[in-house]
Order: C-alpha cells, then structure tokens, then sequence
C-alpha cells in the first residue's frame, strides 16, 4: 500500500484507516492508520481492507460519511458500505480527500 503522501506498507493483516480508526469490540486488527484529511472527508473509522482467505487483497468501506471509490484502470466506482471488493496490481482507492495505491511486491 502507497499513500499519497509517501508513507507505504506492506499488509500483513486487517488495517482500519480514517481520521482516528477504532477496532470494533473483538475485532482482530493488525493495523490502525490515522489518516489526515485538510477538508475532514475522511470518517473516523473509514473503512478497511486486509488479505481474504484465498490470498487476495479486499477493501471494504464501513459506512463512512463520504463513501469509498475504487480505481481500476482509469474507471471510478463507488463501493456500497459493508461489500467487500477485490484489490488488483495499479488500484487506487480514494477516503474522502485521501488515496492509495496497491502495489505488488515480488
């Protein structure tokens, strides 16, 4: 993952992003990434994404105020909250006034 300020990581687990991402009670979390948002478009828990089972990356918007876009190929769709989607090689997804990158590494 490569967000637009230059900070990246690699997943290794479920990662809650947002102003100030809170795990819900019970919930296994590897990462908490606060995100700073210049407009305040980015909720406080915005949404997560982490590896499924089968090995894929998923994101997944958690009813956050501004919705969830995800970028593939030059193409936006908004993701309805709670329905995960699968995460390609070059997909960008956009919190609010935020975005990352996937990025693959071999």
């Amino acid at each position: 993952m490569h967000f637009d300020n230059g900070e990246s990581f690699v997943i290794a687990g479920l990662a809650l992003v947002g102003r100030r991402p809170e795990a819900r009670a019970g919930e296994q979390v590897a990462h908490l990434i606060p995100l700073q948002s210049a407009d305040m478009s980015v909720s406080k828990t915005h949404a997560q994404f982490g590896p499924a089972s089968d090995g894929t990356i998923v994101v997944m918007d958690r009813g956050s105020t501004n919705g969830t876009t995800l970028v593939r190929q030059g193409v936006s769709r908004q993701l309805a909250p709670g329905k995960p989607a699968a995460l390609v090689d070059g997909d960008k997804v956009v919190y609010g006034d935020r975005e990352m990158t996937i990025r693959r590494e071999a």
